[in-house]
Formats: structure tokens, C-alpha cells, sequence
């Protein structure tokens, strides 16, 4: 699982992934009929590729469905049969049976060895394929299972090249085919046609089978798991176990002695597992005392001890012979909540009643009859709880269902002390301190086991109802256990573990036996649904939770916990933090609850980004029961504040800040909690005067700063009573954290000022300067630099530029006819440039475009500031204003009007159209702003039409037409290229688009009927490109769209040199190559490509650039541009002839991969071909 820690996991098993059926059938049929009607034997080498990548493309197709195979059950019948039969018209053509073969099947001569025709040997890999994804057990049901095919089969297996790796999925679909053949009711002799004994066979076709699984069981790919299906398979039959069975037992034990291999040793367990889990008991009981010394083989042989494939068998063995020793039953004492089935429920329904007397009689004489249990079992019950303890999960995953298998069979007095000896592995190393339970030197591998070991007990009725009471409270520890582990903690697994108990719980007991601990389980249950740091966990207790509800409906507000905390909602752990735990904390039930586990448990933990989420849902769990936080939960934080352990003071002081700033909000203008609270409120005070020097110098530092300052900002928020003393020292830590080397330190520091710097920035914007006059200009001044983009980054602050902008604007409205009596021109400019500063400012953090705020606020400045200034001037000898700067004015909002965000256009569109249409006044009908284009400027935006400023696909091909005004086509087409290079599809879709398009329907000169020109706008473009050629931002969308213009054939119109120079775009180009970004590199190569459709001076040099990027040391660009180049001198070639073919062959067979030196060896070759001149190394003088 990934995480976002700005917003949560990434869900990767989103709902909308999921599929429904198996949509590409067609073409998967389409390419299975390709392969099957394949007939010709010696392919070529781009045929044999073709078909090489149409299975590919059929394994591609199914492979998606590994988590949904049922989906692909409707075709499975079409998708097998078709090559089985063909398999097995091929296997029977061979006539493999005429082999004469040795005790030793691995020794086959080599002219008996076939060699498998590549068509047949994809089929089966096809169908090994269609096995993995949907599992052999089913797909065999599709397989032909006739008794003449044995022979065939077999003897085809055993000529195969057992040391071609290349052929391991057609071995593994033969033994997984075989398997099915051998179960057939008909005896085996029958079908041997060498059964006679004849000279050169003296072994019957069984020893052969046998001997060849054997030889498969050693071998390290996946025949050996096939071959242990076929031995299982065999060796069960009781025809074949009478004479075999045990000899294979007495041979697979004193291998498994000898053996060093640990994929023979792998093989040989295997099958044991298969042959004790498929065989009889009565055929199998035989065998048990042969096969026992192979349970104790790992404690004899260390080699294999550290292997968890062999240890996983070694359980599971123990297991299945366990269960060969005991007579299969299902306990008659365990605990039963009704039928466990629906068909069970439905056939009781429509039985007779019957006498429970009878049913008591019946079951107490079952009870009463006494069956003698093997001392073998004792050992076997030990072997799998030192399973539980095993530090591999499918290890201990094994054990526990063997100890819930076993328990089933057993007597109730033997399988409650197995239960005992599980709940005492709880207790291992455990121990009380101070009289707190401590777990931190506990294992958390047995924790896991035997949590999954009790979850099988109960699910299976086998856990008690009076054992719940001790069970329980290990569960409940069970479900926030986390420990410590260096930089990290370990536990999640655990945690998981006991939510599957949680789970069983519901699926096992009666309401009224869970009854007693509902509030328990409960809480448990909810804390971790939201509050635990892993998504997985979250998800199991979500649905263990909901288990309980619908099974056993005595959960407090169960319906609507589920329907706020499902699976999806609690994925995100900012979501489940901060909204639906304060939706659960809305139930007295749950609220202490959860407010304990937050300031006990979550706001120690060892991540960081969970102490300040805890800290946060403290703040909203707050204003829910401030009494119960105040009383009870501060008390306790405060002194962890003063913790030596980073970790607990880092988190208390994130707390108690969230907490207080929650709090003082609560109380709002009433102070009477300041005297109520008095001795608490001075603790809190002082806190970070308590603190020592040291938590501020020492290593690691960084996280304490970052928590003094934050819990310094959330008092200064909460406006906390605090006296000068106080004041002064929490000056003194902010601004020692300011003079710090490094700017993280400086950073956090701004943070905590950052809400003072933009509260008194909004705050001189409510000062009437009319009668202190002498204090505007440095005030102005003041805001003016606030409002300017700092070369330091920590001092950026984008709500502070954008909170003095609004002030500037409400200073100026607020002097309003004023203006010009209290100001001088000289600030009158310094707020005018000032507004066209702000809308130049394009900065970005973390939370994406926020410049956009600051232009936002400078348009609403202008719409304000510019009239006043223009009514004032109408009755003042004095001008301030000009028609350039209304013109500057309209060139501005016309390109916040096209660019990319939805919300600035709006704003800058509502704006424009207000300005273009305000008059003077009412006695003066003339417009206020004086302006050029105006009647275009009206006929493409008519008052009173609604204009969707919002909408990409009705807006662009309207502001386009305005390109005709020589004033402001410079900034409408900056506005139109930068929303071209947007982040969104329908952004990028309709604003290219339109400009291509409009730009594609121009004139190449001007002319009467057309007031713009082709011409005319490659000159702005090529005027934004010079202006431009350091902001990536604008340059490289620019780039992008004269590339869409060549491939369009818009600029190959422009032949006569005189009227465009197209060199001087080549230069700028040329000059932007220079860089490192993969995108700006990429659409400089794309314009390079569209300028070898030039003329020969412009296409030699751009050539030359190009060859240039084939040896580029970024491998993305060199693979980029040998495409483009192919795609473009492809395109460009009237006829092919031996040098074209020459360039293809280079472009498209050369791997742009390798290192630059062996690439230069091929790019060489092209400077000839293409008529370049190869640069030449000058020689230093």
C-alpha cells in the first residue's frame, strides 16, 4: 500500500478497478483461433515474432482477471477444450510408446528426444496460463480423461528435453494431465501395453510413472508441485496404494534423511501433504508409523531450518497425520449458533419436529463413548503451538488451522487444555511494572499465531462461551498492539489477526453470549477502524465491525457507524482521523473512548504525521465534550510536554495547542473559564519556558522546534491570556528559530508568525489614514513590500501578499474622493504598478497555483482603484491617469481571461466586461476608459449576452477573434498558449484546438478582408518566445504549440523568407534545448522535427540539433527523438530509395538505450545520409 501523507493512502484497490466480466473476449478467441490455425512449421523470424507477441497478447489479455478468475468461468469450456483436442491429436501423432525405458526415466537416448514444434509449445503455455489464473482444479474438468490417453500422454512426457527450460509449462500441463487420467476407475494394468514383461521393459507402466514423478519432485521449477499432484493422485487409489503406497513412504523418508537439496526436500514434503490429505484413513493408517520420523527431520537437519517453504510442509505433514490418527467427527461438545449453512436451515425447516429428549439422549451417549486417543497426538498438538511461534506467517497461518482441525476430532477435556496451552503463549514474557501491564518483550510472531489459532477455534464452535472472559481481554490487547522497534514499530499483523477473531466472533456466537462484552469489543473496534496508521487494518476492523452488526444487531448505533466508517471511507486516513471518528465521537458509547485512545496511545506513536493527525482530531473530539478533555485528558499531556522522549513531547505539545485553540473557540467573548481554569491555564503558559534549552540544539531538534511553534501558534490564534513574561519568551524561541543555518528551522518559525503577518496586513487596510496622513505612505510602502514576491523562500507567504493587496484597495476606497488631497502622484503609482506586480505573479507551493490568488486580488484592485482615479482626474487640473494604462488594464484581464484556472477567468472576465462598459457618469454617456478595438472588443463581447466564462469549449473560439487587435494580441495569445499547456484534458483539448484551427484559417499577408495575418501572429509568437525564453511556464507550451502548427502544415505556408525569419525561432529554440527538463526538451526536439520541412538552410540546421539529441545523455530523449525523426523523414519522403531505407534501418533498429560511445558509431552514419556536414572537434591552440 502506498501513502499520500497530505491526504491519506493511495487506494490502489479502488472500487472502480474492479471488473465485471470478461470484457476482452473477443479478442482473446480472436487470437487463440490465430494460434491454433497456425499451421506452418518453419516460420520466418518476423512471423515466428508475430505469433510470438499474439500469445503475448492473449496472456495479457486473461491475466487481469488473477483476482477475479470466476469471471472468466462462462468461457472457460471455448478456451480449453479447443487446445486440448489439438494437444491431443498432436501427442497421439508422435507415438512416444514405442520407448524402450530403463529404471532411471531421467536417462532417455537422445535420439528418442523430440523436439516439441513451437506452435504446441505455446498452446501449452497458453494453457499453463489459463491453469494459474483460474487453477488447475478447474480447468481439468475441461480436459480429455480417457483411458487410451495414458500411454500417449505419458510416454510424450518422457521424451521431452528435460533439461530445455524453455518447455517447463508444457512438463507442468502434462503432469497436472496425467494426474487426472491416473483417477479414472479402471485398473492400470489393462492399459499397459508392456505389462507382459517383456526383455527390454521389466518394470510396469506405474513403476514408470512413479519414477518419472520422482526425478520431477528434484527439479526446481514448477513440475515438482505437479508431480506431487500426480503421485497424491496415484498413490491414493486403493488398487495402487496396497502395493506402492508404503514403499513410496519408506522411500520419500530415508530421501528426505540424505538429502542436502532444499527443492528435493521441498518436493518430497509436498506430496506427503498431498497424499495424507487426499488418501483414505483406513489406506493411510498403515503408513503412519513409517512416515512419523519425517515430522522431527528440520530439529535432525538444520540445513533446511531457516526455509519456510519446508516449514510450512513440516506443519502441514504434522497436521494431516494428526488427522489420520484421529477418527473424523465433528465435536459434539462444541458450541453450536444454529445450522451453519443455509441449505442446512432449509432442510430442518421442512423436516419434523423432533424430541429434544431423544436429541439429549442421542448426544450424551455420543458423549459418553470413550475413544482412545494416540500419545502421537500430544506431540503433534506441541508441534504446531511452536508453529504459532514461527517467524513466518504462512508457517504460523498453517499451524493455526491445524490446531482448529485437530481440536474438532478431540474430546472436550484434551481440546480445552489445547486451548490453554494457546492462551498461555499470550502471556509469554509478559509482566507488570509500576502496575501497568507491560508486552513490550513479547514476540509478536506468537501474538499473530496464536490470534489466528483462536480465530479458527471459534469460527469452528470450538472456543467456549465461558472461555470468552479470558479470550476477550487478550483480544482487546490484541487489537492495538504496537511496538517500538528503533525508528519504527512493529504489530500491524497482529492487529489484522485479531480483527479476524473480532470477525469469527460474529460469525460463531448468539447475541446473548456476547452479550456481556459488546461495549468492549465495540470500542476496541471503532478506535481501530479510524484510528489506526495501516489502511488494511482500518479495513478489517470496518468489517469485523460490521460482522458483528448485521449477525448480531447488539452493537450501540450500529447502522450508522457502518454507513459512515465502511470499507471505502476509512481507506483515506485523513478522512477517517478527522471526519468520521468526530461523527462516531457524536455517541456517548464511543466518545471517552476514543478520546482516550487519541491523547494515550496515537499521540505517542512513533510517526509523526499520526501525532500531529491525532492532534488535529483532539482539536474537533474537543468541541464535542470540552468538560471530559479539561478535566481529564490535559491534566494528563501537560507534563508530557516536559518528556524526555521526542516522540511524547513532540506529540503533547501538538495537543495541548490543537486542544486550547479548540478550546478558547468554544468559549468565544465569555472569559469567565480564564478565573474557572486559572491554575491549568498558567501550567499550559509556561510550558515552553519548562522546556530545557537543549530539546532546541540537540539532534533531532527539528521535530521539538516544529511543535514549540505550532503550539505557540495555536495559542496566538486562541488569543491565550498570557502575561509579558510569557510574551517575551515565546519571542525569544521564534526568533531563535529564525536565526538557524538551516531554513527548515526558519521555515516553521515563519509558520508560527504566519498568522500575525496576515492578520496586520489585513488590518492596516481598516485604518481611516484621511487625518494621519503622515503615516499612509510608509504604510503603503509597508504593504507594498509584503505584497512582493521575496527572494527567500520562507518569507513567501501567499495570504500575506494577497491579504496587503486587499488593504492597499481598501485604503484607497476608503479615502475615496479624498484620495488625491490626502496621496501624491508618487503613491498613486506605487499602487498602480503595484496592481500589475500582483498580476504578474505566478508562484506555486505544495497546495498548487496560489499566485492565482494574488491576481485575483489585484483585478478586484484595479476594478476598484482605476475609476476613482479616473472621476478624480475629471475634476482635477492635475491628470494622474493615461490611456496607456488603461490599455494595460484591458491587456491584462483579456489574458487572466484565457488562462488555465476556471476561477480566475471568471473573475477577470466579470471584471473586463464592467470596465468595457462603464461610463463616466450619469450626466457624461461617454466611456470611462478609453481604449483601442473597442468595437471589436463589443462585438465579440455584447453587453447583456451571458458569457460561460468557465467553460473551455464555448469561451476560447470567442476570445480568439480578438486576436485582430495589434494592442493586445501580444498578452490574449500568452494567455492562450499558457491555458494550451494546462493540466486539464478539456482544457488543453479546446484551447489548442481552437488556436490551431483559427490560426490555420488565416491569410499568409494581410489584406482588406482579413485585419490579421499569418504572418502577423508567427511574429507575436515568435516576440513571446524572446520575451519569454527564461518561464518554462510560458515558454514551453509555446514551443508545444508552434509544434502543432507544423504538424498541422500551418507554418510550411510561409515560403518567401522575407516575411518571417524563421532562424530567429531556430535560435530561440536552440537556446531553450540547453536544459535538463524532459518536457522542454521534448518539444524543442518536436519543433526541430516540424523545421526540416523548411527550407535547406533552416532543415540543416535543425537537423543538426537533432542528430545532436540522438547521443543526448537522458535515454528517454534519444528513444524520442530517433521516433520523431523516422516518423518526420518518413513523412517527408516522396520515394524510398537505398539512403532512405539506409536512415529508417538506423533510426528504427539502433536501441537508443545502449551508452552514448557505442551510439555515436551509428548517429555518424546519419550526417552523410542526411547531407550534414559532421561537426568538427576544433583543436586548441
Amino acid at each position: 500500500m502506498e501513502f499520500d501523507e497530505t491526504g491519506g493512502e493511495i487506494d490502489v484497490d479502488n472500487a472502480n478497478n474492479s471488473l465485471s466480466h470478461f470484457m476482452q473476449s473477443k479478442e482473446f478467441f480472436e487470437s487463440l483461433d490465430i494460434l491454433l490455425k497456425s499451421d506452418k512449421e518453419n516460420l520466418s523470424k518476423e512471423e515466428d515474432a508475430a505469433q510470438e507477441k499474439i500469445l503475448g497478447k492473449a496472456i495479457t489479455l486473461i491475466n487481469p482477471y488473477q483476482e477475479q478468475p470466476y469471471l472468466l468461468d462462462p468461457h472457460l469450456e471455448a478456451m480449453v477444450k479447443p487446445i486440448i483436442e489439438l494437444l491431443r491429436s498432436y501427442i497421439k501423432s508422435v507415438n512416444a510408446s514405442s520407448l524402450v525405458l530403463s529404471k532411471n526415466i531421467s536417462i532417455v537416448s537422445s535420439e528418442d528426444i523430440i523436439k516439441v514444434p513451437v506452435k504446441i509449445q505455446r498452446l501449452f503455455i497458453l494453457m499453463y496460463y489459463i491453469m494459474k489464473i483460474r487453477g488447475f482444479k478447474t480447468i481439468l474438468k475441461f480436459f480429455t480423461h480417457e483411458v487410451s490417453d495414458l500411454e500417449p500422454t505419458f510416454y510424450f512426457l518422457v521424451v521431452l528435453n528435460t533439461k530445455d527450460f524453455k518447455a517447463w509449462e508444457t512438463r507442468y500441463v502434462l503432469l497436472i494431465w496425467l494426474s487426472l487420467i491416473c483417477i479414472i476407475p479402471f485398473d492400470l494394468k489393462t492399459v499397459d501395453s508392456k505389462a507382459s514383461g517383456s526383455e527390454g521393459n521389466k518394470f510396469p507402466l506405474v513403476d514408470h510413472i512413479i519414477d518419472l514423478s520422482k526425478f520431477y519432485l528434484k527439479v526446481t521449477g514448477k513440475e515438482r508441485d505437479a508431480a506431487a499432484v500426480l503421485l497424491s493422485r496415484l498413490l491414493t487409489r486403493r488398487d495402487i496404494a496396497e502395493a506402492y503406497l508404503l514403499d513410496y513412504i519408506q522411500w520419500a523418508r530415508d530421501e528426505a534423511k540424505e538429502v542436502k537439496d532444499v527443492f528435493t526436500i521441498t518436493g518430497i514434503f509436498t506430496s506427503l501433504c498431498a497424499i495424507y490429505k487426499l488418501g483414505q484413513r483406513q489406506t493411510l493408517l498403515p503408513t503412519l508409523e513409517t512416515a512419523w520420523p519425517c515430522l522431527f527431520l528440520l530439529e535432525e537437519n538444520n540445513i533446511f531450518a531457516n526455509n519456510t517453504l519446508v516449514r510450512k510442509m513440516s506443519v502441514k505433514l504434522a497436521q494431516r497425520i494428526g488427522m489420520c490418527y484421529l477418527k473424523p467427527k465433528v465435536a459434539s461438545w462444541r458450541y453450536q449458533r444454529g445450522n451453519r449453512s443455509l441449505k442446512d436451515n432449509l432442510e430442518v425447516s421442512n423436516k419434523m419436529v423432533i424430541d429434544p429428549s431423544n436429541v439429549h439422549h442421542e448426544l450424551k451417549e455420543s458423549e459418553e463413548e470413550e475413544e482412545e486417543i494416540p500419545d502421537q497426538i500430544e506431540e503433534i498438538i506441541e508441534i504446531l503451538l511452536n508453529g504459532l511461534r514461527n517467524k513466518d506467517t504462512v508457517v504460523r497461518w498453517s499451524a493455526a488451522k491445524g490446531i482448529g482441525r485437530l481440536s474438532q476430532r478431540l474430546p472436550q477435556e484434551l481440546a480445552d487444555d489445547v486451548i490453554g496451552s494457546l492462551l498461555e503463549l499470550f502471556s509469554e514474557n509478559t509482566y507488570t511494572r509500576n502496575g501497568i501491564f507491560e508486552i513490550s518483550a513479547v514476540s509478536d510472531y506468537t501474538w499473530h499465531g496464536a490470534c489466528l489459532a483462536v480465530a479458527e477455534l471459534a469460527r469452528r464452535g470450538l472456543l467456549l462461551p465461558e472461555r470468552l472472559s479470558e479470550v476477550i481481554p487478550w483480544v482487546s490487547k490484541a487489537l492495538k498492539f504496537d511496538l517500538k522497534r528503533g525508528a519504527h514499530s512493529i504489530g500491524s499483523h497482529v492487529r489484522d489477526a485479531a480483527c479476524y477473531v473480532c470477525w469469527s466472533f460474529a460469525r460463531a456466537y448468539a447475541p446473548e453470549v456476547l452479550a456481556p462484552h459488546v461495549s468492549e469489543l465495540a470500542n476496541n473496534l471503532v478506535v481501530v477502524s479510524v484510528f489506526d496508521r495501516e489502511v488494511n487494518v482500518r479495513r478489517a476492523s470496518s468489517a469485523a465491525f460490521q460482522e458483528n452488526v448485521g449477525r448480531l444487531e447488539i452493537f450501540p448505533h450500529g447502522i450508522e457507524i457502518i454507513t459512515e466508517a465502511d470499507y471505502f471511507a476509512v481507506g483515506n486516513r485523513v478522512n477517517a482521523f478527522l471526519n468520521i471518528s468526530v461523527k462516531i465521537a457524536e455517541f456517548e458509547e464511543y466518545r471517552n473512548h476514543l478520546i482516550d485512545h487519541l491523547s494515550t496511545v496515537t499521540i505517542t506513536n512513533w510517526d509523526k504525521s499520526m501525532r500531529e493527525l491525532a492532534s488535529k482530531a483532539l482539536n474537533k473530539m474537543t468541541r464535542l465534550d470540552l468538560d471530559y478533555v479539561i478535566n481529564k485528558i490535559l491534566p494528563l499531556l501537560v507534563p508530557q510536554t516536559l518528556s524526555p522522549d521526542m516522540q511524547i513531547r513532540h506529540g503533547a505539545l501538538f495537543a495541548v495547542g490543537e486542544i486550547c485553540l479548540a478550546w478558547s473557540t468554544i468559549q468565544g467573548n465569555d472569559k469567565s473559564w480564564i478565573e474557572k481554569h486559572e491554575s491549568l491555564i498558567t501550567q499550559i503558559s509556561k510550558i515552553i519556558g519548562s522546556l530545557p534549552e537543549n530539546v532546541f540544539t540537540d539532534f533531532g531538534s527539528e521535530v521539538t522546534c516544529q511543535a514549540a511553534t505550532h503550539y505557540i501558534a495555536c495559542l496566538a490564534k486562541a488569543g491565550w491570556p498570557i502575561n509579558n513574561d510569557i510574551f517575551e519568551g515565546w519571542k525569544k524561541v521564534v526568533y531563535d528559530l529564525l536565526s538557524r543555518k538551516d531554513e527548515y528551522g526558519q521555515g516553521i518559525a515563519v509558520d508560527a508568525n504566519a498568522y500575525a503577518r496576515r492578520g496586520f496586513s489585513l488590518a492596516l487596510g481598516l485604518i481611516k489614514f484621511k487625518n494621519i496622513k503622515e503615516y499612509l505612505e510608509p504604510v503603503i510602502d509597508a504593504l507594498i513590500i509584503s505584497a512582493t514576491v521575496q527572494q527567500t523562500k520562507v518569507w513567501n507567504d501567499a495570504e500575506t501578499r494577497r491579504n496587503s493587496i486587499l488593504s492597499v484597495t481598501k485604503i484607497a476606497k476608503n479615502l475615496g474622493n479624498d484620495f488625491k488631497t490626502v496621496c501624491n502622484e508618487r503613491i498613486f503609482e506605487k499602487i498602480i504598478n503595484t496592481y500589475f506586480m500582483g498580476l504578474e505573479d505566478y508562484s506555486t507551493d505544495s497546495r498548487g497555483d496560489v499566485g492565482s490568488w494574488i491576481r485575483e486580488a489585484s483585478m478586484m484592485g484595479l476594478l476598484e482603484f482605476s475609476p476613482l482615479i479616473i472621476k478624480l482626474d475629471s475634476n482635477s487640473s492635475k491628470q494622474w491617469w493615461n490611456n496607456e494604462l488603461s490599455t494595460k488594464i484591458f491587456r491584462n484581464l483579456l489574458k487572466q481571461s484565457v488562462e488555465r484556472i476556471d476561477r480566475v477567468r471568471s473573475c477577470a472576465g466579470k471584471i473586463l466586461l464592467e470596465l468595457l462598459y462603464m461610463k463616466r457618469g450619469r450626466d457624461d454617456d461617454s466611456w470611462i476608459f478609453e481604449i483601442p478595438g473597442r468595437d471589436e472588443l463589443h462585438k465579440v463581447l455584447p453587453r447583456g449576452e451571458e458569457i460561460h466564462w468557465m467553460s473551455p469549449s464555448e469561451l476560447y473560439p470567442r476570445m480568439v477573434k480578438l486576436l485582430v487587435i495589434p494592442e493586445f494580441r501580444f498578452d490574449l495569445l500568452t494567455g492562450l498558449i499558457v491555458a494550451a499547456g494546462g493540466m486539464t484534458e478539456s482544457l488543453v483539448r479546446y484551447s489548442s484546438a481552437t488556436l490551431i484551427e483559427y490560426v490555420n484559417s488565416l491569410p499568409i499577408n494581410s489584406s482588406s478582408e482579413s485585419k490579421i495575418s499569418l504572418i502577423d501572429l508567427e511574429k507575436s509568437l515568435l516576440d513571446i518566445a524572446k520575451h519569454y525564453e527564461k518561464q518554462d511556464r510560458i515558454l514551453v507550451p509555446l514551443l508545444e504549440v508552434v509544434d502543432l502548427l507544423f504538424e498541422a502544415g500551418t507554418l510550411q505556408k510561409i515560403t518567401n523568407e522575407g516575411d518571417f525569419d524563421f532562424l530567429e525561432l531556430f535560435e530561440c529554440v536552440k537556446k531553450a534545448v540547453k536544459c535538463k527538463d524532459i518536457r522542454k526538451l521534448t518539444a524543442c526536439m518536436k519543433v526541430f522535427c516540424g523545421m526540416t520541412t523548411l527550407s535547406d538552410k533552416v532543415r540543416n540546421k535543425a537537423l543538426y540539433q537533432l542528430l545532436g539529441l540522438l547521443v543526448h545523455q537522458f535515454p528517454k530523449i534519444r528513444r524520442n527523438t530517433a521516433d520523431q525523426l523516422y516518423l518526420t523523414l518518413t513523412g517527408s519522403i516522396e520515394e524510398e530509395n537505398e539512403k532512405s531505407l539506409e536512415i529508417e534501418e538506423i533510426l528504427t533498429n539502433t536501441d537508443w538505450n545502449e551508452p552514448i560511445p557505442q551510439l555515436k558509431e551509428a548517429r555518424n552514419k546519419l550526417y552523410p545520409l542526411l547531407g550534414i556536414k559532421p561537426p568538427v572537434l576544433k583543436s586548441s591552440s
